[in-house]
């Protein structure tokens, strides 16, 4: 390296962007002579695996030199993915890029042909297939032949729970599942469902009069079904976006104790989804952060308030603190937050009462699908009358079914950010550093206000020079 790396690492705090992490840095490599061109003219050098680790030289007594230590006691500092090298006259410059741009990537999806039968007819051609993965509520089926009225659900194995038709559930009636949806028409009144690893499909016996919507769960095609939000969103990036299971870190499992919450989205497949897409709409609202590590893996984080009975990562105090300074929150997290609304059982087709309605749709139903969410809301009496103006974010869409589980959350964020909270920049050791992860909890005494007694404390961004002698963090109070 001519040049020492620079990195900066963070998660994004603001009242909308929850779940969110971003890193920025480069790293300049000499060039002498030559070396590289070949590398570079030859080769496709985008999105490479880059490594750095670190460790001290050891002093040789005997030699009296200092001797590079055994690669076995370097000490990871980043590693992800290195973007196009940019060659200049005697070096060349990579832009350093965290486990997370594995995302960028958009997940392939099936396109209709237009031909005719599963194929889809000629409305749809070109057209992406829909995908269903979890529980969902009242979706649109993507309508694939206007003729014998063919509706596509998801690119996978899905059940239907139930149809309804302009949210009447009794008009249509199930008459069962076959092998082949075009072997026989079904009965007037009733409909048909062909599912398997190719895709789900229904077929009404009659035209309908009215919109029609289905709750549904979708499964994947290699047969696995989890139920909760965080464990689906682990199988799609492994199956859907088809990204290296060696960048699932080993810290997330396949069924999650984390946030052992259900539910589910649905893409209709009008636009395309990358893995950063579908990772931000299934994290939404649900105070986790997927957080790249130090060894280039992925890990799902809660971004909480830290629990007193926590035991934290490292101890900070006077004696480690090179430097300390107060940094800025986002105005929409100061002031505290007075209310905080958070979505369930998304409904993906709002349907207001009026003539879209089947006139024997039930109330309660009418009410489900008059509005895009549901909502489980926390809210303090306090907050609101002890500040003269204190934030009120919107209602956060989430991907979960259940009101339970969106009330928890909408607590958790409350306990967060429902009372005053402070950033530092604090700087330490290199050596102390690379034991401290993203998401760590850590325990800080200092000099500054508030902090003159123990307080624990959740890092959220670290910017490393190599230059330098120390690590600021910034960490949230």
């Amino acid at each position: 390296m001519t040049d020492a790396f620079a990195l900066d690492r963070g998660l994004t705090l603001t009242a909308d962007a929850m779940g969110v992490s971003h890193t920025a840095g480069s790293v300049t490599l000499a060039n002498p002579g030559g070396a590289l061109d070949s590398i570079l003219t030859t080769r496709i050098n985008d999105h490479l695996p880059v490594r750095i680790s670190t460790t001290a030289k050891q002093w040789d007594g005997v030699r009296r030199i200092w001797c590079d230590p055994p690669g076995s006691s370097l000490r990871p500092v980043i590693a992800g993915l290195g973007k196009s090298w940019r060659p200049d006259r005697t070096s060349v410059e990579i832009d350093l890029l965290d486990a997370t741009y594995w995302l960028d990537g958009t997940m392939p999806v099936s396109v209709y042909g237009g031909t005719g039968r599963l194929d889809g007819d000629s409305n749809v051609a070109g057209k992406s297939m829909p995908r269903m993965r979890g529980s969902v509520c009242n979706v649109t089926p993507v309508l694939i032949d206007s003729v014998n009225y063919v509706y596509q659900i998801s690119d996978g194995p899905a059940s239907v729970s139930m149809l309804y038709e302009g949210g009447y559930p009794g008009g249509i009636t199930f008459a069962g599942t076959v092998a082949d949806i075009y072997a026989d028409s079904p009965a007037p009144g009733t409909y048909t469902v062909q599912s398997g690893t190719a895709g789900t499909w229904l077929r009404l016996g009659t035209k309908p009069v009215y919109g029609i919507t289905v709750d549904a769960v979708g499964t994947f095609r290699s047969g696995a079904a989890p139920a909760n939000v965080l464990d689906i969103l682990r199988q799609m990036l492994l199956e859907d976006l088809v990204m290296p299971a060696e960048y699932i870190d080993a810290g997330w499992p396949a069924t999650s104790s984390l946030a052992p919450w259900a539910g589910g989205w649905y893409w209709d497949g009008s636009d395309s989804v990358t893995g950063q897409q579908a990772a931000t709409t299934l994290l939404s609202g649900l105070c986790i952060t997927l957080v790249p590590t130090r060894t280039g893996t992925l890990l799902p984080i809660l971004l909480t308030a830290p629990d007193p009975s926590e035991i934290p990562v490292a101890e900070l105090n006077a004696d480690l603190i090179t430097d300390i300074s107060a940094a800025t929150l986002d105005s929409s997290l100061d002031p505290p937050t007075w209310r905080w609304r958070i979505g369930w059982q998304h409904n993906f087709t709002v349907q207001a009462t009026g003539s879209g309605l089947h006139p024997q749709a039930p109330a309660d139903r009418q009410a489900i699908v008059a509005v895009a969410d549901r909502t489980a809301v926390w809210w303090s009496a306090q907050i609101k009358s002890h500040w003269r103006v204190p934030n009120d974010p919107a209602l956060i869409t989430t991907a979960l079914a259940c009101q339970a589980d969106a009330a928890l959350v909408a607590q958790r964020h409350g306990a967060l950010w429902g009372t005053q909270r402070r950033l530092w920049a604090v700087a330490v050791p290199q050596d102390l550093a690379w034991g401290i992860e993203l998401g760590s909890v850590v325990g800080i005494t200092a000099p500054a206000a508030g902090l003159t007694g123990r307080q624990l404390a959740r890092v959220v961004s670290e910017q490393i020079r190599a230059t330098d002698q120390f690590v600021t963090f910034q960490i949230l109070v």
